[in-house]
């Protein structure tokens, strides 16, 4: 009995051993998973925390007499307030974020003739744009219309745009304001939902709305800014353009039917920039706007205080005093402000 029972002592030991083991396991990983799951939280919560709080704005800087685009500057060249209020920057980029862009191309009867300088030289200004942009294409006259979601495909925009010429509704009125609005409606439907929204509209800059009709200027900025996009405007004059000017006008100079819609407030208040462009010139300025999109800086705030209460609140961006005097005489260019949504 005795010898038999000390042969069976190593297996039970063995067996109590591996127990034991699997207890431990199991007792390690139950007592690690929490803390896996806590840190996958924590990380969540923080980047939630950091994207539902940053206000980035889109800033260039250029030189006053020339021009030129300013590269090369750090956050400490920036000074940034919100309703007067110096703000700490905690994001600062350039040609970091992706962009996502709406070409918004006039249909009206001074711009048609020159659409297919427009489809010629788009495929070269769009490649200037980084594989994470991403287009979309749409078109107004009277009305407005959606020729391509937004795209990563430059040739599938190019080949639509290519077809616009075929559109019915060319030449059937400018309606300008209500063009805008849907076009910073559709911007919500952007696939980057971090990326520098962008509106370029290519527009003879003239258009004509009986008062009171439609959208006001107020709702069209309101919609603009909601959908965090900045109005960029490649303007092209056409000889029709010119005599609209002049034959809608009474002695006084005031139209005496209808208003005169521009892009021009829109483009300032959210810091984008405007070229004028000859027809044969088309493809040179777009791509030159796109490059200039591309050196923008990204500067960043965290506001200290609710983010939610809806207000509109004042953005100022400023050079440091040391800058300006590095710099000398430049223009910055930086949306006017946000609504607290």
């Amino acid at each position: 009995m005795t010898g038999s029972w000390n042969r069976k002592v190593p297996e039970r030991t063995y067996k109590l051993k591996r127990k034991s083991a699997k207890i431990a396991v199991l007792l390690l990983i139950s007592l690690m998973t929490p803390i896996g799951a806590m840190a996958q939280t924590r990380d969540a919560q923080e980047t939630i925390r950091l994207s539902t709080n940053l206000v980035v704005v889109d800033t260039q800087v250029l030189r006053r007499k020339s021009g030129e685009v300013i590269n090369g500057l750090s956050a400490g060249d920036f000074e940034i307030y919100e309703d007067g209020v110096r703000q700490e920057i905690t994001h600062f980029s350039q040609d970091k974020l992706a962009l996502s862009v709406i070409l918004l191309i006039d249909l009206s009867g001074s711009v048609s003739p020159v659409l297919h300088y427009i489809s010629d030289g788009a495929l070269s200004a769009l490649q200037r744009l980084k594989e994470s942009d991403e287009v979309a294409l749409m078109t107004f006259s009277s009305s407005t219309q959606l020729l391509q979601d937004f795209t990563k495909n430059r040739k599938l925009v190019v080949e639509r745009i290519g077809s616009i010429e075929k559109s019915p509704v060319i030449g059937q009125g400018t309606l300008l304001y209500k063009a805008l609005y849907e076009a910073a409606m559709h911007m919500n439907k952007a696939g980057n939902p971090t990326s520098r929204r962008v509106i370029v509209t290519v527009t003879d800059n003239v258009s004509w709305d009986y008062h009171y009709y439609g959208v006001s200027e107020q709702e069209v900025y309101d919609r603009v800014i909601q959908s965090g996009s900045m109005v960029c405007g490649l303007i092209v004059e056409g000889s029709l353009s010119r005599a609209e000017k002049i034959f809608r006008r009474d002695k006084d100079g005031r139209d005496m039917f209808r208003r005169r819609m521009t892009i021009d407030q829109f483009v300032n208040q959210t810091g984008g920039e405007q070229m004028k462009a000859p027809s044969t010139e088309i493809s040179i300025r777009l791509s030159q706007l796109i490059d200039h999109l591309r050196t923008s800086y990204s500067i960043g705030f965290s506001p200290g205080r609710d983010q939610n209460d809806g207000r509109y609140r004042r953005i100022n961006i400023a050079l440091t005093p040391q800058a300006r005097k590095r710099l000398g005489d430049v223009v910055i260019r930086f949306k006017q402000g946000y609504y607290a949504r």
